[in-house]
């Protein structure tokens, strides 16, 4: 019976966290929040809540394209 070489298990693993890491650099200092253009959510006592919950999900693509728009 072989053993897995651990050697290059704790390389990929080493791998994994400094690419996490300069993911996180790179996302800190690129990517801006505009908080103007996101749009606040108000109930108000008797809202809808399919309409809170699709609200939440069009905002969060919207997000997301803005991080991946590259302007």
């Amino acid at each position: 019976m072989t053993r897995p070489n651990r050697q290059l298990i704790r390389l990929y693993f080493i791998a994994v966290i400094l690419m996490g890491l300069f993911g996180f650099w790179y996302a800190a200092t690129h990517w801006q929040v505009e908080t103007a253009a996101l749009q606040e959510v108000n109930l108000g006592g008797s809202g809808d809540w399919v309409d809170f919950i699709a609200t939440l999900g069009e905002e969060a693509i919207q997000l997301f394209l803005g991080f991946t728009s590259g302007q």
